[in-house]
């Protein structure tokens, strides 16, 4: 049940395979879309086992090469976190993250994934998922998305995974566990900089981040694949991760 990484977007894309099926997670450009198409073609694999597209939380860097990937592959299914139904029914908004947390955070990811590399592939992406006022009410209108995933309850395609909701960055984030391979999905709750994993301070609610980091670190962790950064391996657990 291996975890692929996919370059191309600004944050972290990932293909996860799962006996015949898999699932991507975070397709954040069109770029990482069309790689994925790539990895498919180069592997010669069937498409159709591409069964699903998700994300861990509903950031344009996470979500905005989605119809994109629903071009590519036409019969693939959307679903989100069931938080995120909230905001594409329009009952609610993405989360505003300080702008004193802009200035001082965003420049360190920018250069962290090399985004500045990745504007031509933002250009022809859909503009959605923007955590800024006016433009967090901008919705994907390019597909149906069923907003079904819960904690608790099985994840489609993916029997060896389940789902753990993680507010704080924002309040629709969810990580990704596979409880026989030791392997976490962090999205943006955890990032990896520098060969180390830390929580994530660029974020909605510190306090809530921290209490979600809590319900985490009974986990057994030996692979770690964060949103940004470096996937880490061969880890002892979250014990020693920057708070």
């Amino acid at each position: 049940m291996p975890v692929h990484s996919i370059r191309g977007g600004y944050a972290n894309t990932y293909l996860i395979e799962d006996g015949d099926s898999c699932v991507a997670v975070d397709v954040g450009t069109a770029a990482a879309a069309s790689r994925i198409l790539q990895y498919f073609n180069r592997r010669s694999l069937d498409t159709s086992r591409l069964k699903l597209v998700t994300a861990t939380h509903f950031h344009i860097d996470h979500v905005a090469g989605i119809s994109r990937l629903v071009d590519l592959f036409p019969e693939i299914e959307v679903c989100f976190f069931k938080t995120v139904g909230e905001y594409l029914k329009r009952k609610s908004k993405l989360c505003l993250i300080s702008p004193s947390l802009w200035l001082n955070r965003l420049t360190v990811f920018m250069a962290l994934d090399g985004h500045i590399r990745n504007t031509v592939a933002a250009l022809v992406s859909d503009r959605v998922g923007i955590p800024l006022p006016v433009l967090r009410t901008w919705l994907p209108s390019r597909y149906h998305a069923a907003c079904i995933l819960c904690e608790g309850q099985p994840v489609p395609y993916l029997p060896h995974w389940e789902l753990i909701a993680t507010p704080g960055h924002t309040t629709d984030s969810v990580c990704f566990y596979n409880r026989q391979e030791k392997t976490l999905l962090t999205g943006d709750t955890i990032l990896s900089t520098g060969g180390r994993c830390k929580l994530n301070s660029f974020c909605c609610d510190r306090t809530a981040i921290k209490g979600s980091f809590q319900r985490l670190l009974p986990l057994t962790v030996a692979h770690i694949y964060p949103g940004h950064g470096t996937p880490l391996n061969n880890l002892g657990g979250l014990g020693a991760i920057d708070q």
